[in-house]
């Protein structure tokens, strides 16, 4: 199952910075999957969960000043994505001392995750590049 918690060469969006913060990403979550199946599991779990959500925080700001730089038209859209899963998380995380709670936070982050780079990020970077090679600022 650990290999669900791993980068993957698909994953990348043709940015550098984001890509790099993506990877960081999931070697959290995979830190997070040892510390869920380890024997220190409450103390270890919520110190990984949150190193994870505070840099999950720093990663969509990047996101969001990369959007706003190039007048992204789903800037809007993609915010509320962002804003509703930290919600959700840092909602969860209160409850983090529960096993099954903690297992199913990783799950659904690690889905989240992948949805939303094949799908969300990759987007942006899209348009960043076709603005890009249009010449368009």
């Amino acid at each position: 199952m650990l290999e669900r918690f791993q980068w993957r060469p698909a994953f990348c969006v043709g940015d550098n910075e984001v890509d790099e913060q993506h990877q960081k990403i999931f070697e959290l979550l995979a830190a997070l999957h040892r510390d869920i199946h380890g024997d220190r599991v409450t103390d270890a779990v919520r110190y990984t969960l949150k190193e994870l959500l505070e840099y999950t925080k720093v990663h969509f700001s990047t996101e969001e000043v990369l959007m706003r730089s190039v007048d992204y038209p789903d800037y809007a859209a993609h915010k509320v994505l962002h804003d509703a899963l930290m919600a959700k998380v840092w909602a969860l995380f209160v409850r983090s001392r529960e096993a099954d709670v903690a297992i199913e936070l990783l799950v659904f982050l690690n889905d989240w995750l992948v949805n939303h780079i094949l799908e969300k990020d990759k987007a942006i970077t899209a348009y960043v590049r076709e603005k890009s090679r249009l010449g368009v600022s």
